[in-house]
């Protein structure tokens, strides 16, 4: 192995894997409760939300686009779900109006984009307002509560010793892999990253490939929606503050590039998702307060940005 192949690998997924593990291991030393099950159960079950969001900012990312409005569409799609569920009783059918308001939502930022060519920085900046905006008029910016007691079961559910949000990431990020790596889908939303012109010379059909990650976003970050609805029990028009900085970190850190579309992992997002629960975890069990946690959190999205730096550097 060369030099350069190795620091390509350092740079990658089995560089963030090292970090993860240290961090672990300082956390464990700090304080033995962080590796306990019972924590890193609970580190897995607060990865669920981000990682879920992550995995659909991944394929935008890799069509070289952004869309900072993840947060707000968790918080409108739980809220329409929410509100479904409390008048019918039924968590399945609230769930559904959930996951087909992300994907309305996503397309209407795939559509601003793709059909209108419009930046998508500044479309999904927009409709981050507009759609939070939406979330806080039609719940007069309350909570919504009193869901029925099945709403819990994705949160409070297990199988095989495992929760089942911990089932439902693994099958999500399993059906991504397969999407991207062995379906014609994937091999064109790389392309359309990579050089969005020398794909549609080849014949890919760029407006709609920007259309569809957008489309595929928009479902993840409500299915992200549904994830936190079922732990909080509620729908809250204030949810999903930051999820778009948290989801681009986990990207980014996983070795997707935010400088040069069609470089990037669906398993690299995983363990970026990972690492930033991990770390937000052993935060709160050293007591360290919130403000101080705001502060990490802005360095570990530097330091990715810094990361795909060096990545682009050694390519």
């Amino acid at each position: 192995m060369t030099a350069n192949s190795l620091k390509k690998l350092i740079a990658g997924k089995l560089g963030v894997f090292f970090a993860l593990f240290i961090l672990c291991g300082i956390f464990g030393v700090l304080n033995p409760v962080f590796l306990s099950w019972g924590n890193i159960s609970n580190i897995l079950i607060q990865s669920g939300t981000n990682a879920v969001i992550a995995c659909g900012m991944t394929f935008v990312i890799l069509a070289a686009g952004i869309d900072l409005s993840v947060g707000s569409t968790v918080a409108l799609s739980s809220v329409l779900g929410a509100m479904v569920m409390m008048n019918t009783g039924s968590p399945a059918l609230g769930a559904i109006c959930a996951l087909v308001s992300g994907i309305v939502l996503g397309m209407i930022n795939g559509f601003f984009v793709a059909a209108l060519d419009f930046p998508p920085f500044i479309v999904t900046l927009s409709t981050m307002w507009l759609y939070r905006g939406s979330a806080y008029v039609i719940t007069h910016g309350q909570a919504i509560v009193n869901l029925p007691e099945a709403n819990m079961r994705l949160a409070l559910g297990k199988f095989l010793f495992l929760p089942l949000i911990v089932w439902l990431v693994i099958a999500v990020y399993a059906a991504c892999f397969i999407v991207l790596t062995r379906l014609t889908l994937g091999r064109k939303i790389y392309a359309t990253g990579d050089n969005s012109e020398a794909a549609r010379l080849s014949g890919v059909n760029v407006k709609f490939i920007r259309f569809a990650v957008f489309t595929i976003c928009g479902f993840f970050a409500a299915l992200g929606g549904v994830i936190l609805m079922s732990r909080l029990n509620s729908g809250q028009p204030v949810a999903g503050q930051a999820f778009e900085m948290n989801a681009i970190a986990a990207a980014v850190i996983g070795g997707t590039s935010l400088t040069k579309g069609g470089v990037g992992s669906i398993g690299g997002t995983l363990i970026g998702a990972l690492f930033i629960s991990a770390l937000l975890n052993g935060l709160v069990i050293l007591n360290v307060s919130a403000f101080w946690q705001q502060v990490f959190m802005g360095i570990v999205v530097l330091a990715a940005i810094g990361l795909d730096k060096y990545r682009k550097l050694i390519v």
